[in-house]
């Protein structure tokens, strides 16, 4: 189909912008009317909304550093201890989220001349990490400024994965359906061609039956788990991508005793589920937050017997 070579035409060409390519690739999804490939091109043509829709490789670890008065010194630039903050709260301002438009980003890279990429944090977040220093015994320390930074090179990689996986996917499905010249029957290929999207332009790990392009963005993520089965609950978990290791630590804690009451999981277990959903955020487990959260306490409800 010569819609689908051009796009490939377009993203082997460095010097084309990636928007060019994604123009195309809506042109393409609205045709095939396939949403989860028009969702996630619209996103990346226009930009996220919120934190909760970025998929993984849009958000990076970035430095904290900050102006610190002791006594009667001052330090500039120092780097800013976060031991001892709320867990939600430290990943939080830890994080470097990239919600801007592809075409933002290349312009971002191309006019970036000093290599870093800065946010300072306004005086409601400095005084909350102040306060928490002084909380863990520190009165005379000053927090006067304090601001996140990161290499421009995230931008970068941005960049690189979005055009890297559209093309593999497009090069898949042209060589599973290049024969193929009409819309109409490329349209009857839509289980196929969202499989190959969520092995591809997802890249997520597991069955590649789950996207991660947002909050709750899945496909055929059916969990078939029986009550106290723990086979079921370690085959579900390696399913959507989680190893032995992370499996075997929910294994341990799994029999501490849920409140069926208010449908409420043990402290452990919630620890766990708190630990992996931090995977997903920090790029180790490559899915979405939101739709991570929910799977893995889909799967533990599941376990135990408790209805949504």
């Amino acid at each position: 189909m010569k819609l689908i070579h051009d796009i490939i035409n377009e993203l082997v060409d460095t010097n084309i912008s990636i928007s060019s390519a994604l123009l195309k690739t809506k042109v393409l999804a609205s045709r095939l009317e396939n949403e989860a490939l028009l969702t996630w091109v619209s996103k990346e043509l226009k930009g996220y909304d919120s934190f909760n829709e970025l998929p993984y490789y849009r958000i990076f670890k970035g430095h904290l550093t900050g102006t610190v008065i002791h006594g009667n010194l001052q330090y500039n630039d120092k780097p800013v201890a976060t031991t001892g903050l709320d867990g939600e709260f430290e990943e939080a301002i830890k994080s470097m989220n990239f919600t801007q438009s592809i075409s933002s980003l290349e312009i971002l890279k191309t006019e970036n001349k000093s290599g870093r990429l800065e946010n300072i944090y306004n005086a409601e977040i400095t005084s909350l990490i102040e306060q928490n220093w002084r909380n863990l015994g520190n009165p005379r320390l000053q927090l006067i400024n304090c601001k996140i930074s990161i290499s421009v090179n995230a931008v970068i990689e941005i960049l690189s994965v979005v055009r890297n996986n559209l093309l593999d996917f497009m090069l898949k499905i042209d060589s599973e359906f290049g024969n193929i010249t009409e819309i109409e029957e490329l349209k009857t290929k839509t289980t196929e061609i969202s499989t190959i999207m969520s092995q591809t332009i997802i890249n997520n790990t597991g069955d590649g039956n789950i996207l991660n392009t947002g909050e709750n963005s899945i496909i055929n993520a059916e969990i078939k788990i029986s009550k106290g089965n723990t086979d079921d609950l370690i085959k579900q978990l390696k399913s959507i991508g989680l190893n032995s290791d992370d499996t075997s630590e929910l294994i341990d804690v799994i029999d501490e005793a849920p409140d069926y009451t208010n449908k409420k999981f043990g402290e452990k277990v919630n620890f766990w589920i708190q630990k992996m959903v931090g995977k997903a955020l920090d790029g180790t487990w490559n899915i979405g937050v939101g739709a991570a959260g929910n799977m893995l306490a889909d799967a533990v409800n599941k376990y135990y017997g408790i209805s949504n």
